[in-house]
């Protein structure tokens, strides 16, 4: 029987996660692949206790990349320096890779693909999404015969988790985040996930799946929940929505949106149905209408569920797919619409002072004739009102004009949050 042999370079919770599934599921994965898949040798920093002492250890990249008897290079280490010269030097020596590396996609995705072309290589990259949701071969295979018009997703379970538990416990955002990393779905240093980076990454992957396109990470709008008060959370639930972190790619005809902000969407729509840490994308196909998958995105043996499936596709033949679905030469650059251009509903969330407001028509006095306002609601204080406000659809450009321009001595302070509908 054909042999598969396996380099993992990185040896933390997803580098077990593989080492574990490899081993428990051999029999069951010899049968699907028609290979037996087996780990040579390895790469990280230190040698790991679980590691059989029949694997080769290497602590030098150069050398493991180079190592002749690794078909296959897996790496799960992350990062934009050792990842990517072991990555670059497995390919140049004739090896497939498997990565869950999104921030390398994400941000150097166009070199790595002309060098996977020059080298006739292959780079499978399912982990780097959605965890065990086979995103990647969604947008990849099963819907190559749609343009991807619009796709809504959570792709971050840290803040997905974070805002669930505000709403449904009403607690801050920092009591929540320190529940988070103790039960282990925020990192010690959470500020990739909590800032928007992370999320970011795979927005950018997904999009240029979805368009044909160069990746574009340096142009895409990022923003992230850590302003996103327990206010702002209980209006919301009143409102009829849920706030939710989501990456949003729209293909507006000369432009795209690729987005990443909190945003407030209605409590009925699928996407926001999605709550904890789980990842939920729903995607509009030209052909294919709406679909929505959902499962976990993190964890040692969900990624790995996702890199060992990959590694199968290679055992199987299946591994003959350019990196972002179409060859570089066809890639095309397409215009990120800025954020200033964004045409949407917008919540804002203002303190008026209680003896100038009239509640008669307060809306009407705090913003005139220039923004109307769809739903309110009031919130009496000892000395000012909490408001709450659903605006109709405003250019963002045009309505921070407004809010930069509001009378001071009556409102305190203002702030916004973005409303969503996907009408799914």
């Amino acid at each position: 029987m054909k042999k598969l042999r396996i380099g993992l370079a990185g040896l933390g919770t997803v580098g077990k996660g593989v080492y574990d599934i490899l081993q428990k599921d051999a029999d069951l994965i010899t049968r699907r692949s028609g290979a037996q898949l087996e780990i040579v040798a390895a790469f990280s920093r230190t040698k790991k206790d679980f590691l059989d002492p029949k694997i080769k250890f290497y602590s030098n990249a150069s050398d493991f990349s180079n190592d002749p008897q690794i078909d296959v290079v897996v790496e799960v280490m992350g990062g934009l320096t050792t990842a990517k010269d072991l990555i670059i030097a497995a390919i140049k020596s004739g090896k497939k890779v498997v990565t869950a590396n999104k921030a390398l996609l994400a941000e150097q995705g166009v070199e790595i693909a002309k060098l996977v072309e020059e080298n006739k290589g292959y780079i499978g990259f399912e982990a780097s999404t959605a965890g065990a949701n086979p995103i990647i071969k969604g947008f990849k295979e099963g819907f190559a015969a749609n343009e991807i018009t619009e796709f809504y997703a959570t792709l971050n379970g840290t803040c997905n988790f974070i805002l669930t538990k505000m709403r449904d416990e009403t607690r801050d955002f920092f009591e929540t985040l320190k529940e988070a990393q103790a039960l282990g779905y925020a990192e010690a240093d959470p500020v990739m996930d909590i800032n928007g980076t992370d999320t970011a990454h795979k927005l950018v992957i997904l999009g240029a799946l979805a368009s044909g396109s160069n990746p574009q990470f340096t142009k895409t709008y990022i923003e992230g929940i850590e302003k996103v008060t327990i206010e702002d959370v209980k209006i919301a639930d009143q409102l009829g929505y849920k706030i939710k972190l989501l990456a949003i790619y729209r293909n507006l005809g000369d432009m795209l949106q690729q987005t990443v902000y909190p945003t407030l969407i209605k409590k009925s729509e699928k996407i926001a149905q999605t709550d904890g840490p789980y990842n939920a994308i729903v995607t509009l196909g030209s052909n294919s209408n709406w679909n929505v998958m959902i499962g976990r995105g993190a964890g040692g043996l969900t990624t790995g569920s996702a890199v060992v499936a990959d590694i199968i596709d290679i055992a199987c033949g299946r591994n003959t797919s350019p990196l972002f679905g179409v060859k570089c030469a066809d890639l095309i650059e397409a215009k990120i619409m800025p954020i200033s251009q964004r045409v949407g509903k917008y919540f804002l969330r203002l303190l008026v002072d209680k003896e100038m407001a009239q509640k008669t028509n307060l809306s009407k006095m705090i913003f005139g004739d220039k923004i109307n306002v769809e739903n309110a609601m009031f919130f009496d204080r000892e000395n000012d009102i909490l408001c709450g406000f659903i605006t109709d659809a405003q250019k963002e450009e045009e309505l921070l004009n407004v809010i930069k321009n509001l009378d001071s001595t009556l409102v305190k302070s203002v702030s916004f949050l973005r409303v969503e509908s996907t009408n799914f």
